[in-house]
């Protein structure tokens, strides 16, 4: 009997291949202490995986690009934070410096004047973002995120938020739709600030609120792939959400 010969689809098997070798890569990187790179190449494996409806391997990114984002906020929190004006001069020293030696840098703009812009960041420093615009006389704290996020109720988005001049005044743990965002005035403040600690605390805090308070308003979620869509755009919120992350992970073992 003449034996056969399977054929694979070479199409697959070099996207397969592909995504599996982004995670080796992105486990290499995490393991030597890279992790803005290793965020990069793990992101790059996951969005391959998803797309080829791959829960095994999406079952193994998660924990790994969890650590990675969490790294990368631990590092800038303890960085430089600026909070500064839009297409200021304050705004473009404040650009230059976190973009040299990381941090979070958080754009102040004015009702109407909400576009987030780009940031030019080299591409292993490690620098987060966040906006704070004013609402109907209020300021709050919200995501860059360029996506256009699905809000099906019509809350206000973001974090309150609340400027300070009192250094030692600091964020009460709340639920993230009571979570109430304790910031210093406008400036650049460096560890050993005494304002710096208060935003840092508040800054931790506040990432996560804003995936979890976007996340709930989208009320119960259908299981299996729609949710770990949904939970993906989360990610896209705080890259460093434990929660979500966790939940991301358990999806994808039950897709297997």
């Amino acid at each position: 009997m003449k034996s056969q010969t399977v054929e694979h689809s070479p199409v697959a098997t070099s996207s397969a291949d592909f995504a599996q070798r982004l995670w080796n890569s992105g486990q290499e990187l995490l393991a030597a202490g890279r992790y803005v790179a290793a965020r990069r190449e793990l992101e790059a494996a996951e969005r391959q995986a998803f797309l080829k409806r791959d829960a095994a391997l999406l079952a193994q990114i998660y924990l790994p690009l969890l650590e990675a984002a969490r790294q990368i906020r631990q590092f800038c929190c303890d960085g430089v934070i600026a909070l500064t004006p839009a297409n200021s001069r304050e705004h473009r020293l404040a650009l230059r410096e976190v973009s040299k030696a990381g941090g979070v840098l958080l754009k102040i703009q004015a009702a109407g004047l909400n576009h987030p812009g780009t940031l030019s960041i080299p591409a292993e420093v490690p620098v987060e973002s966040l906006r704070i615009v004013q609402q109907h006389h209020h300021w709050r704290i919200t995501t860059p995120c360029r996506k256009k996020l699905h809000d099906p109720q019509p809350q206000p988005k973001g974090i309150e938020v609340s400027w300070t001049r009192d250094a030692r005044k600091v964020i009460a743990p709340a639920p993230p739709d009571a979570l109430v965002a304790i910031l210093p005035m406008p400036g650049v403040y460096h560890p050993g600030n005494p304002y710096h600690a208060q935003a840092r605390e508040t800054l931790l805090l506040t990432f996560e609120a804003l995936a979890l308070y976007w996340l709930a308003r989208q009320g119960a979620l259908p299981p299996g792939w729609t949710e770990l869509s949904i939970l993906r755009q989360a990610r896209s919120i705080d890259p460093a959400c434990e929660r979500v992350l966790m939940r991301m992970m358990t999806v994808a073992q039950a897709l297997i």
